[in-house]
């Protein structure tokens, strides 16, 4: 599962600078593709506001829509991805590369089946004309067969496909969004920015029925393994509505507006996270060039000096070795991130005036932009307990991060503005020193859970 992973690595080892900055901006379109490269096209398109959208009431109703969208795909999406990235990863293991396909059509059809009702079911109460209701349901399904998708492009060996797909993609995307808005206002907008988006899609499929061969069936195991491991899908929701959830309440609270019918917007909360969430962009770069690859490494010789046969002392030999590169790695993220952090906080007012954004939103920019910091650990926590075969410790994480980022936020809404932002700073603080706590503990008992709590096989 790993694999670009590796590919990317050997690009950035080379000293050729054009290699090590094309290796980072391939690994960030790996770790968070649609995201990312979605996020800087929106800005390009709301720093160009004035001179791209004739009437400004269009522009916030596209990117209110287009936010709400995103909103809604990514939680209605969330049940899926871990745990079929994970029954994919038992299949890989077994050198089952033939099941891909299958899985990756089987996926994107169980999201659909709850997406599609929901869907209309929205539609009816949007009410939207016609034909910006149609492009509205195309871009919602496209982006949940796209959240799906780049679950799995982890898989994929040809980062350059895999980075060419979401360039091009977005570039269409914000040229339809600027052409589109001139012909048809906001629906002549989402019409273009969802055009770009099919294409991404599109891309992505195309490569991986090259690189994986095979027929395409209905996978009932995977389906199986979903109700199996139950556990998994609680989790993948929790953490994904933990993470939107302040946002969605400030949408409905305090200084928010109305757009059109139950589609709202909190213009300095959305700007403020916005930016502050883009300043984790290099860090999950490393974390996937770097981080989740070596700690592969260290993983897969720890069971294979087990396999081997070896006495146990080498066991635990090979067990501080994994610990030991954890906690350099460790140590550099937070370096790493810590720095970005520090560097946004000192000029936050020049990046807001830079892109022409309200400064209004600065205060909830600096603290989100350390709850960001935050969640970065979290992501490197509750993956490296998935590593660990601690799901039950994950899940638990996931559940306190929603209720304690609902709770907090709803206590700091009701003392004023200026207190904006602290419920996620606070949750993130929470569960990122509580999982530190936990996988300190998982690695601990680790030898536990290897021997006693799942079957190794001996040769």
């Amino acid at each position: 599962m790993a694999g670009i992973g590796f590919a990317l690595r050997k690009l950035l080892v080379r000293e050729e600078l054009s290699s090590v900055l094309t290796g980072f901006f391939l690994s960030a379109i790996v770790a968070a593709g649609p995201w990312i490269l979605t996020s800087v096209g929106l800005l390009i398109i709301g720093s160009a506001d004035a001179s791209s959208f004739p009437d400004y009431g269009d522009y916030i109703h596209f990117r209110s829509l287009v936010t709400f969208l995103f909103a809604a795909t990514l939680i209605l999406t969330s049940p899926f991805q871990i745990p079929l990235t994970r029954y994919l990863a038992d299949r890989f293991y077994r050198k089952e590369y033939k099941v891909v396909r299958s899985l990756l059509f089987t996926a994107i059809g169980l999201s659909f089946m709850p997406a599609i009702p929901l869907g209309l079911l929205g539609l009816y109460f949007l009410h939207l004309p016609f034909l910006e209701s149609l492009a509205a349901m195309d871009l919602y399904l496209i982006l949940t067969a796209l959240w799906i998708t780049a679950s799995f492009i982890s898989t994929l060996r040809d980062y350059n496909a895999v980075g060419l797909a979401f360039l091009l993609g977005n570039a269409v995307s914000v040229s339809g969004v600027f052409l589109g808005t001139h012909y048809g206002g906001s629906t002549g907008a989402l019409i273009g920015y969802t055009v770009g988006q099919g294409v991404i899609l599109t891309l992505l499929i195309v490569r991986f029925l090259i690189e994986f061969p095979g027929t395409i069936r209905w996978e009932k195991n995977g389906v199986s393994f979903l109700l199996i491991r139950w556990d998994l899908t609680i989790l993948g929701f929790f953490l994904s509505a933990g993470i939107w959830i302040d946002k969605i309440l400030y949408w409905y609270g305090p200084g928010s507006e109305a757009v059109f019918s139950f589609v709202r917007m909190n213009k300095n909360y959305d700007v403020g996270m916005f930016f502050a969430l883009l300043t984790i962009i290099p860090t999950l770069a490393l974390f996937i060039a770097y981080f989740e690859t070596g700690f592969y490494e260290q993983y897969r010789f720890y069971f294979s000096v087990i396999h081997g046969g070896y006495p146990f002392r080498e066991i635990e030999r090979a067990k501080e070795r994994m610990v030991l590169f954890l906690r350099h790695a460790l140590s550099f993220v937070i370096k790493i991130q810590g720095s970005i952090t520090l560097l946004v906080l000192l000029n936050a007012h020049h990046i807001l005036t830079f892109f022409h954004s309200d400064l209004l939103s600065l205060p909830i920019f600096r603290i989100g932009s350390m709850g960001a910091l935050l969640q970065v650990m979290i992501v490197l926590e509750t993956t490296l307990l998935l590593y660990l075969n601690r799901g039950d410790i994950v899940l638990k994480l996931s559940v306190v991060l929603f209720f304690s980022n609902l709770f907090l936020t709803l206590g700091f809404m009701e003392l004023g503005l200026r207190f904006e932002g602290m419920g996620y700073f606070l949750s993130c603080l929470i569960v990122s020193v509580w999982g530190y706590r936990d996988l300190d503990t998982a690695f601990l008992e680790f030898e536990y859970i290897v021997f006693m709590r799942q079957a190794v096989a001996s040769k």
